[in-house]
Parts: structure tokens; sequence; C-alpha cells
């Protein structure tokens, strides 16, 4: 239940909570449903990565003691997620959990070569359309900004025209289309649009 809409927004840092948030961490998890290939259905993909959550790297949208929704993000390459081997072995066995566990490690690492980028942005249902995303982005070009970084970047499916409006909204132009990448010859990714938001000051 979403508690009322009068309530202030707050953006939380994870790294800034007293307590591990348990709903937060299955939402960011679940939310890996690019990679449900390379590791299975949401149950799945909450056991591998709800334990490897970087809180310093997720901001929450809270309303009351309800969590809205989230943005992640990662820079110097780090990102929201690091997990060991051990879960994969876990759950796939050691031959089927290696061949995942390096698949998972090859798309992580797929997008090093930005500097600061916006690994996925979620809000829940009920909360859609009053302002949550944008209050989530705005405080992400904070983070962008303290950790020394001029500009934003992001990769949204050519297909999601709804999220590319968003961003455009917040200031993203479209960079390039990727048909085509290289990882696709080892997974079925869908096409990618690369968008970019500027944080230096317009003259």
């Amino acid at each position: 239940m979403i508690e009322r809409a009068g309530e202030p927004l707050r953006i939380v840092l994870g790294s800034r909570l007293p307590a591990r948030d348990e709903a937060i961490a299955r939402l960011i998890a679940s939310g890996r449903g690019s990679l449900a290939l390379i590791l299975g259905d949401e149950a799945r993909r909450y056991r591998l990565l709800a334990r490897a959550v970087n809180w310093d790297r997720i901001l929450i949208a809270y309303r009351g003691s309800t969590a809205l929704g989230y943005a992640a993000f990662k820079h110097h390459r780090r990102g929201p997620f690091s997990p060991g081997f051990g879960p994969f072995r876990d759950e796939f066995g050691r031959l089927r959990g290696g061949v995942r566990y390096l698949l998972f490690v090859i798309a992580e690492c797929r997008e090093w070569y930005y500097g600061f980028y916006l690994h996925g942005l979620r809000v829940i249902k009920p909360a859609r359309h009053q302002g949550v995303a944008t209050a989530l982005l705005t405080e992400t070009f904070g983070q962008a900004r303290q950790a020394g970084y001029d500009s934003v970047e992001l990769e949204v499916q050519v297909k999601n025209q709804s999220a590319q409006q968003l961003y455009t909204r917040q200031g993203f132009v479209r960079v390039r289309t990727t048909p085509v990448n290289w990882l696709s010859r080892l997974l079925p990714f869908p096409a990618v649009m690369n968008m970019r938001r500027s944080l230096k000051p317009q003259s």
C-alpha cells in the first residue's frame, strides 16, 4: 500500500540506511530482467544478486516508510552488484554456474567504457507519474557531480519509447543507436540507444 501522496518524497543513498532494506534488495535484483537468459527467473535473480548489492551505488525513493523506486549507477568500474562465483555454483552447479557467472561478468564489463552510467531506474506501478523518477534522476546527477563527472550516460532499449521520452525531458540526448553489439553474438540482446546528459552549466 502506497502511503499518502501528500507526504514528502525522500531520496536516500542505500549505504546510509540504518539496516538492509529487503524489499528494495528484491526490487533491484528482479530488475535485471535483461539478463534473464543468464540469471534465470525473478526468484533466481534474487537469490543470486540480493546479497551482493553495493548499497553505495543505489538511490532509493521513499514516501513515509514505503519504498517507491530506485536508481542504480556505476562508476569507477563498480556498479550495484558484486556477486562472487559461489551463488552461481550453488544455484546452477559448478560447470553451468561457471559459464553463467562468466557471461554475467562479461555483460557487466561491457559498460566499463562509460564514465558515470545509469545502470537502472525503476518505479513501482502505483507510484508512477508522481515525480519519483524525476527526483531519482536529479539526485543521480548530484551523485555524478560529487564523483567528479560532467555527464551521465545510459542505455535504453530502442523499443522503449516511454523511457526515451522520460530521459529526453530530463535533458538526455541520443548519442548513438547500437542495433547489433558484440555481446549479441553470445546473447540475444535487444537493440539499444545510448543517451547522454551533460552536467556542465548552460552558457
